[in-house]
């Protein structure tokens, strides 16, 4: 048990680092939703292969597929999809950056729904995390007045939000549901057929052949290890541990993406983008600690 939530860690850790890079290489040339669509009817359809294959397909009620539809509409259509949009105008890095404010997201969820207390050491945390976003936008100003990057992060903001609801109704759970792996495929099919259509009902004239093969590439790597090997992974872990705690790792994403944005795509990394990095995850490890010693 404990070595597959590990393995999960690292997938979840690591493969979701690289997933903000492969993001804003697939966006280059393939419109976002469909890029986000195709890659979730892809790994849909994989892990539905896999089902039939070890004969573990389930019957669905209308219960669990509405369960499923909310979660997929949540934590992929609006999630994956509003960031994979974000990124056609911002870069990946601040687009990981952002989205390491999921833990205080889904904190702040919980106080409100009763489920946390509030406390000092929450009150310091979510002010250094406070403390880290104002840096990043202080040096990004000038760039506000650009209203694509405004509607860039205005997206990634939302996407968070909506990640951060559907984490807690996902660690909720329900009396009668799908096995892990049965509700993961039907989220990620239900999610690309919508997704696909919002593209095409946004842009009819889509040109397939304006697409690069390094688009193409990073579309497929999306599919197999953002998808398959990270969402499953996440999931697992959703069904093992505390949110809050599963959430930190949204910390060592953001350094994942941060190197190999500034390692692929020669995007800036500045002592203050550093800075505010540091109090982000500072912020979100003080909240967390006392959680992380008593699991």
């Amino acid at each position: 048990m404990k070595s597959k939530i590990y393995l999960s860690l690292f997938c979840v850790a690591f493969f979701w680092g690289t997933t903000f890079l492969g993001i804003r290489i697939g966006v280059e040339t393939i419109p976002p939703f469909i890029l986000a669509g195709i890659r979730n009817l892809i790994s849909g359809f994989i892990i539905l292969g896999y089902l039939i294959y070890q004969k573990r397909l389930e019957p669905i009620n209308p219960g669990q597929f509405m369960r499923a539809f909310v979660l997929s509409v949540m934590m992929i259509v609006l999630a994956n999809g509003l960031t994979t949009y974000a990124e056609k105008f911002i870069s990946s890095g601040l687009a990981s950056l952002i989205s390491t404010l999921s833990p205080f997201f889904i904190l702040l969820l919980n106080l409100l729904l009763g489920y946390e207390k509030i406390s000092l050491k929450t009150v310091i945390g979510i002010a250094l995390g406070m403390l880290g976003i104002f840096l990043i936008y202080q040096s990004s100003l000038t760039d506000l007045l650009n209203p694509d990057y405004r509607m860039g992060v205005f997206a990634i903001l939302v996407a968070v939000l909506m990640w951060a609801i559907g984490t807690i109704i996902t660690k909720k759970g329900s009396v009668n549901s799908l096995s892990m792996l049965m509700s993961v495929s039907v989220q990620m099919i239900i999610a690309g057929i919508i997704l696909t259509i919002t593209q095409f009902a946004l842009t009819p004239d889509v040109s397939v052949t304006s697409w690069s093969t390094r688009s193409i590439l990073a579309m497929i790597y999306l599919a197999l290890f953002g998808s398959v090997v990270g969402f499953v992974a996440y999931s697992y872990l959703i069904s093992q541990l505390p949110s809050t705690k599963v959430s930190v790792l949204s910390y060592i994403n953001v350094i994942v993406a941060l190197f190999l944005g500034w390692l692929v795509l020669d995007e800036t990394i500045t002592a203050r983008i550093i800075l505010a990095a540091a109090l982000i995850i500072s912020g979100v490890v003080i909240v967390n600690y006392k959680k992380m010693r008593q699991h």
